[in-house]
Formats: structure tokens, C-alpha cells, sequence
């Protein structure tokens, strides 16, 4: 099963304090992702955003990223999905990201 990243950057021109790189993250059934927290100041905890608009913070991960952390729970999916995400840690909720999942 391939790797795949999501880079989470500082973004400082923007809204959020930080952006998902790629966005969206195309990825194929059952290919492995994990997030990098390139930011040096504050973890991150990608979460997946419900469709009530809460954040499941486990779906992806069972714990937050440290700052300039490299190592997350990696994530797989077993069928075709689009996960919208979003960072649960108070305050970065418009933190937020997609993952587009298609059949290999």
C-alpha cells in the first residue's frame, strides 16, 4: 500500500493559522496517509467534520500532532469517499481540508 502526506503548514496570509497541503488529497482505496505538523508553534488534530458540523476526533487519529511533529496514526480507506476534516483543537476550527478517496 502506497504512503501518502498531508503537510500541515503555517499560513500566516490567511484566515486559518495553518493550510493542508495538497488540498484536496486525492488518494486510492486502502492507500496509507498520515499528517506532518510543520507548524512550530502549536499540535494540530485533524478531525473528520460531520455532517452535523461536529468533528469526530478520533476518525483519523487518536491523539493530537505536536508542533513540528512527523509522525501521526495512519489513515486508510476501504472504499471511494470524500472526507471533509477539519483541525478539533479549540479555536482552529476553520482549519479545514478535503480527502478525495477513488477506486484504484
Amino acid at each position: 500500500m502506497p504512503t501518502e502526506r498531508i503537510s500541515i503548514d503555517p499560513n500566516p496570509a490567511g484566515p486559518a493559522s495553518v493550510k493542508f497541503t495538497p488540498d484536496p488529497r486525492p488518494l486510492k482505496t486502502l492507500d496509507l496517509v498520515f499528517w506532518v505538523n510543520n507548524d512550530p508553534n502549536q499540535p494540530h488534530w485533524p478531525g473528520r467534520l460531520k455532517d452535523d458540523g461536529t468533528i469526530d476526533t478520533t476518525f483519523f487519529m487518536p491523539n493530537q500532532i505536536a508542533p513540528n511533529g512527523d509522525v501521526s496514526a495512519t489513515f486508510a480507506a476501504a472504499q471511494p469517499f470524500t472526507y471533509t476534516y477539519a483541525c478539533s483543537i479549540p479555536g482552529h476550527a476553520n482549519e479545514t481540508g478535503t480527502i478525495v478517496v477513488t477506486d484504484p
